[in-house]
């Protein structure tokens, strides 16, 4: 017996581990025909998606694709373009802005004259909508979906206001997530602030070092994370529920972190006693001993790069980030989504647990 697919999703950015983690999701639903759309092909695409490869930034390669695409129900956007080498400073680079803004529309403008089926799109944010990386401004606790927006250009404000103007009069509609770190992914995860901190403490305990806390500066503020599988959840939940249309939702695990508590939790999932903070960049760390992870990964066989950089990417520069400005509190206001009826949570140190040891069993960390 065939079960009839009543949706036709397309994963834009379906490389990335937010892409790849709602591509995992959909493809176990027998109502998704699923799509992954993205420069290189995922490092792990689940037996029943369809992958078709399109540069976002080459606007003839998204007119050529734009055809095959022609029967999308739903599109969940979670395609992002990084500045190499320059993480933070990009963020507030008009370039920066302009380049990633320019990606939703190369791919929408040739598609939507043809997609007539189209119900819904889902774009995936983050919390620098609040201008939470900017230091001088005034984070409000807690930060809630009607805050007016910060006076700052960000690819997110060029990327919604380009749907709110091509879904007005037309029959779909549009919902935005707005999530804080968030935590998952593996292979091809270029932005793994998680991920890195767990490669920072593998190589002190191969180094017979123990887990200092590397941040400088105060680290007591109280935070926010969100595991990306519930992240899939909720962008599964927005393409079929009504209460999701044309709204922005705030997404987190449901709990809330400081530093101090957490850093335990992680130096006991590595196997190590947590040492006195000592202020250092993970980029520098990491990278001083990149001929040590190498030898890592021989010895045990790892399924990661030998190169550190190959298989971290910006995370490095991300934790560093995370890690120098956890002093002041930037917590979000879930309330709204969980009212219109999405109230899945997690516990944020089985979080950190639950991926430092699914990268173990995936081979990307060594054993303890």
């Amino acid at each position: 017996m065939t079960t009839e697919k009543q949706r036709t999703v397309l994963v834009v950015g379906a490389s990335g581990f937010v892409g790849s983690a709602v591509v995992s999701r959909l493809i176990k639903s027998p109502s998704a025909d699923v799509i992954a759309l993205s420069r290189r092909r995922p490092d792990s695409l689940p037996e029943g998606g369809r992958f078709l490869p399109v540069d976002l930034l080459d606007p003839s390669a998204c007119e050529a694709a734009a055809p095959a695409l022609a029967g999308v129900t739903h599109i969940v956007y979670a395609a992002v373009n990084e500045t190499p080498g320059d993480l933070v400073a990009s963020w507030t680079d008009p370039h920066h802005a302009g380049r990633n803004g320019s990606m939703l529309q190369n791919l929408m403008e040739p598609l939507l004259p043809l997609a007539e089926r189209l119900e819904q799109v889902v774009l995936v944010h983050g919390t620098k909508a609040y201008a939470t990386h900017l230091p001088d401004w005034p984070v409000t606790v807690p930060l809630r979906e009607s805050l007016p927006r910060p006076p700052h250009d960000d690819f997110y404000f060029r990327q919604e206001d380009y749907l709110w103007e091509k879904a007005s009069g037309s029959d779909w509609h549009w919902t935005i997530f707005r999530a804080p770190s968030i935590v998952g992914g593996g292979l091809g995860s270029n932005l793994n602030g998680l991920l890195a901190i767990a490669v920072f403490a593998s190589l002190r305990r191969a180094a017979g070092l123990g887990l200092p806390f590397p941040g400088a500066g105060p680290s007591d503020g109280v935070m926010e994370m969100v595991d990306v599988e519930l992240l899939a959840s909720a962008a599964d939940w927005a393409t079929g529920a009504d209460s999701a249309r044309n709204e922005i939702f705030n997404i987190a695990n449901g709990d809330v972190y400081v530093w101090p508590d957490l850093w335990p939790v992680l130096a006991d999932e590595i196997g190590l006693p947590v040492e006195a903070p000592e202020p250092q960049s993970l980029v520098d760390a990491v990278g001083a001993r990149a001929d040590l992870w190498a030898a890592l990964v021989g010895e045990h066989n790892l399924r990661a790069p030998g190169d550190w950089r190959a298989f971290l990417g910006e995370s490095c520069a991300l934790a560093d980030f995370a890690l120098n400005n956890c002093g002041r509190t930037v917590v979000t206001s879930t309330i709204k989504i969980r009212q219109a009826g999405f109230a899945e949570c997690m516990d944020s140190a089985d979080c950190v647990r639950k991926w430092i040891r699914r990268w173990r069993r995936d081979r990307l960390l060594p054993p303890r």
